[in-house]
């Protein structure tokens, strides 16, 4: 088999976006080849599809069907590269994305090295504190809930030097009580603003992130219900810093912004 494919570096959460069409029920275990470390290796891969919407200007089917930031980012940015636009000028188009339920706006912007997007997020299903269990000891914590998607704010002193062995055990402990096919356990230190992400397609990959957009935009949420107030703030992480805009309508979330750069690294074709 074949695969037409761009590997993009959306904050060092390399992302493949595959060009050949592969049947939705194939598109998780090709994915799982493709970024395999003997394959053209990378975090995360979705696909282009033809879009449903008249309005719109692609769709993005991630994987696993989840929602991700990074990617919808990413498509973005590779869109507009092909206009080969000069440093300064900008862009807005449309895009469907799994695990989203309406178009996102995404506006981009070529760089002198890169692209720099931002999108419209979707908003949470549902956010607000979960109780876990994690060897016998019982913890509460923030969760929030994303169509296909959860991500669990853990803050970063909890386990302590042991944090990342703890997540990794976490992730398959907890993976049987979160309904949701992908989910983040996000190691965040409030005071410095900083996120260790471990994110998990269940039955297909568990991977520490350099950087992750539905993460950020947990974090955003986080901050935004602790605080009830609308914030603009930058999460440092290891990839890199990306931006979270939370907007509040009657004490409640009614807008999610994330802003991350791109760059396009690769395109070619894989053999499977």
């Amino acid at each position: 088999m074949e695969i037409r494919f761009i590997k993009t570096n959306p904050t060092q959460n390399m992302t493949l976006l595959i060009q050949s069409f592969v049947p939705r029920w194939e598109q998780l275990e090709t994915a799982q080849r493709l970024i395999a470390y003997d394959s053209v290796y990378a975090e995360q891969a979705g696909y282009i599809e033809e879009p449903e919407s008249e309005e719109a200007d692609a769709r993005l089917q991630m994987m696993a069907g989840e929602f991700c930031g990074n990617a919808t980012l990413s498509l973005a940015a590779y869109l507009f590269a092909k206009e080969m636009p000069q440093p300064g000028e900008k862009t807005t188009l449309f895009l469907e994305v799994s695990g989203a339920p309406s178009l996102l706006t995404c506006d981009v912007e070529k760089t002198e090295t890169d692209f720099v997007g931002t999108v419209s997020m979707p908003l949470p299903l549902w956010a607000a504190e979960r109780d876990y269990v994690l060897q016998g000891t019982a913890c509460r914590l923030f969760t929030v809930a994303f169509d296909g998607i959860w991500h669990i704010l853990v803050p970063a002193s909890l386990w302590g030097a042991q944090a990342e062995a703890m997540a990794v055990q976490a992730a398959e402990a907890w993976a049987e009580t979160i309904d949701a096919e992908a989910f983040g356990i996000l190691l965040f230190d409030e005071e410095s603003l900083s996120l260790r992400p471990l994110v998990c397609v269940k039955g297909s990959s568990l991977v520490w992130e350099r950087g992750c957009g539905s993460g950020t935009a947990a974090v955003g949420v986080y901050l935004s219900e602790k605080r009830k107030t609308s914030l603009s703030l930058e999460i440092r992480q290891p990839g890199g810093v990306m931006g979270i805009q939370a907007e509040r309508t009657e004490n409640r979330i009614s807008r999610l912004v994330l802003t991350g750069h791109v760059s396009i690294v690769a395109e070619g074709t894989a053999y499977l």
